[in-house]
């Protein structure tokens, strides 16, 4: 039927249907576009609360980050894996000895005494027995029941000089010169505390519980700070050793003091390592620690205090390294060069297991020096790349000083493994709250990391 066909009244009937229609069809299009503005809403919450996390991400992911402590990558719990791949480790390897290494066993101590143990009749039956038919030994390792505390009276007598009325107190090795706490109650405070990591309160209920020795635990604090004091002579002989060393590793990172910043350094060569809390990150604390005379190697990362420190510098490449691969991720331009980095670097580290002679080695510094130059040289826009080749170029000097002497080694490896047990204990004790504490802090560390 057309619309000629009809009436007025079925046409205007029609109409009314239709107008129903689409005001049916408007009112499900307002729906839904209330709906799409909801779901907006939602992603830009969800844009915001990824860019937060992000941002709190790079705090721990970054190219200062050793790989070491970044995430492996893979949001699976090791214990959603299949049955078959139980024995893989997060990080490549097997647990258990590798194929052709002996097995390692606990080495047994030889007994202090030896215990009979017979038995009369057959618990079964009741048969008596006659002899023993043989013997099942099993060596017990024990400890000894908690000891009580020894308690010494030292009686010091003192006296005065005739001649020139000086008084004299006698003094005895075991006897220390302030408190009532003796020699290794001093010694075991400091290494509960420093060692096993433990709360002071928690020192004094360990002693209580092992030797029923009562003290609070401020009274655990005073005896580590009377063992920091008792050690400082051979810290200051360590900061000797230091400043006298040929090459030394620096690095730093921030600790907190009264809840104010702060930074505690370490200072490591082969045989020592000295840690120093100063509310400073200036240069002014490596010249102050190693003295403004020091001339030997100082292995570094790039922070500005070291070369306004001194101009014999050897730059991490571990760090260039670290921040040439990130670079290489957010801009494709930096691919070849991060690339280009690492093969320099690897190049250098295989040439110099021959152990070359100084000439060849002034040699393979030149040459390394120029590839580090035309990398510098490559025109890139604005971003990570250019950050990254201004990096490079700042520290020209310093990337090769390794060729050249065979003391120094190319990366701050060892200044950030010596970090690691402050920040650990940073994470623990969270805050230093005076210079008591920085004291304490800095000096029982370092006797106990040499």
């Amino acid at each position: 039927m057309s619309w000629d066909d009809l009436t007025k009244d079925e046409l205007l009937s029609r109409f009314l249907q239709m107008e129903e229609r689409i005001n049916e069809l408007e009112e499900k299009l307002n729906q839904k576009n209330e709906r799409i503005e909801e779901q907006n809403e939602r992603i830009e919450q969800q844009q915001e609360r990824i860019e937060e996390l992000e941002t709190r991400l790079r705090k721990y992911e970054n190219p200062h980050t050793p790989p070491s402590k970044r995430r492996s990558g893979t949001d699976e719990s090791p214990t959603s894996q299949d049955d078959e791949d139980d024995d893989v480790r997060t990080d490549g390897g097997t647990p258990g000895r590798k194929d052709g290494h002996d097995p390692e066993w606990r080495s047994t101590a030889d007994p202090d005494e030896e215990i009979e143990v017979t038995c009369d009749c057959c618990p079964e039956c009741g048969d008596h027995f006659d002899e023993s038919v043989g013997v099942s030994p099993r060596l017990v390792e024990e400890i000894p029941d908690p000891q009580p505390p020894e308690i010494t009276r030292y009686n010091r007598h003192y006296y005065q000089c005739d001649s020139c009325g000086t008084e004299t107190v006698a003094a005895h090795p075991d006897c220390p010169d302030e408190g009532q706490f003796g020699v290794n109650v001093i010694a075991q405070s400091a290494l509960s505390r420093y060692d096993h990591r433990l709360p002071y309160r928690k020192i004094a209920d360990r002693f209580e519980q092992l030797h029923g020795l009562k003290l609070s635990g401020a009274s655990a604090w005073h005896a580590t700070e009377r063992a920091a004091r008792a050690g400082r002579c051979e810290y200051e002989q360590i900061r000797q050793e230091i400043r006298d060393a040929d090459v030394v590793h620096i690095d730093e990172t921030g600790i907190k003091r009264d809840g104010e910043q702060a930074w505690i350094w370490t200072f490591k060569t082969a045989q020592h390592t000295l840690y120093a809390v100063r509310e400073s990150r200036g240069s002014d604390v490596p010249a102050e620690v190693l003295g403004e005379d020091f001339a030997g190697t100082v292995i570094c990362d790039g922070w500005t205090a070291y070369p306004a420190f001194s101009s014999n510098l050897q730059r991490c490449w571990a760090h260039i390294l670290r921040e040439a691969e990130d670079a290489a991720e957010k801009q494709a331009e930096g691919e070849p060069i991060y690339h280009a980095l690492r093969q320099v670097y690897v190049a250098l580290q295989a040439r110099l297991e021959s152990d070359p002679s100084p000439r060849e080695r002034a040699d393979l510094q030149r040459v390394a020096r120029r590839e580090l130059e035309s990398l510098i040289e490559r025109s890139v826009p604005d971003g990570p790349v250019a950050t990254l080749l201004g990096k490079i170029e700042g520290g020209l000097d310093h990337w090769l000083t390794f060729v050249g002497e065979p003391a120094v080694s190319p990366t701050n490896n060892a200044a950030e493994n010596a970090l690691r047990e402050p920040v650990v204990l940073r994470k623990i004790i969270g805050t230093l709250r005076n210079d008591r504490g920085m004291f304490v802090h800095e000096t029982i560390l370092s006797l106990l990391a040499t």
